[in-house]
């Protein structure tokens, strides 16, 4: 079952701030995490991928931030794993690896935004939250002007049958 799931709210706008999650098995980097930018974003942390999904979903989560070294399935598989059911989420891959391998399985796959190496500087995460969410606004309005689009399409062609009717 493939969810279509769009950034914003209920899909006419993009909130304020970036809805950002952060997914790691480690409490003590949720907590720096959420208290370092909870002025900047609103923060959403889990510590296993099953609420982290389900978070994505609930709260429409526009930015997910995972670490690659996690106990139950690594940040790539987790990436790739909502990449189908939320294609509009900008995702960011946290690793502390220096062997290359999971960063250009991330990248050959197509399902991160940015990597980040640990360990990483509060400066760094921002910036590229606010290019990942500069990327989510582009995708929006894409979107959005492709739905109106296909709006205007759908009356020229009931005008147009309109007229050949007649």
């Amino acid at each position: 079952m493939t969810m279509h799931y769009s950034p914003g709210n209920s899909g006419s706008e993009l909130d304020e701030m970036p809805r950002v999650l952060y997914l790691d098995d480690d409490q003590g980097n949720l907590d720096s995490f959420k208290a370092n930018f909870r002025q900047e974003f609103e923060v959403f942390t889990a510590t296993n991928p099953v609420e982290a999904y389900n978070l994505i979903d609930s709260e429409r989560i526009q930015i997910v931030i995972t670490d690659h070294n996690m106990p139950s399935m690594s940040g790539v598989e987790f990436l790739e794993s909502i990449s189908k059911d939320f294609p509009y989420v900008q995702r960011i891959l946290l690793t502390g690896f220096t062997d290359l391998v999971p960063v250009v399985e991330a990248v050959n796959k197509g399902k991160v935004f940015r990597i980040l190496t640990k360990p990483f500087n509060m400066k760094e995460i921002a910036k590229m939250v606010s290019e990942a969410w500069d990327q989510c606004k582009d995708l929006f309005e894409k979107e959005r002007q492709i739905q109106q689009l296909t709006r205007q399409n759908q009356q020229f062609e009931f005008i147009l049958r309109q007229r050949l009717l007649s």
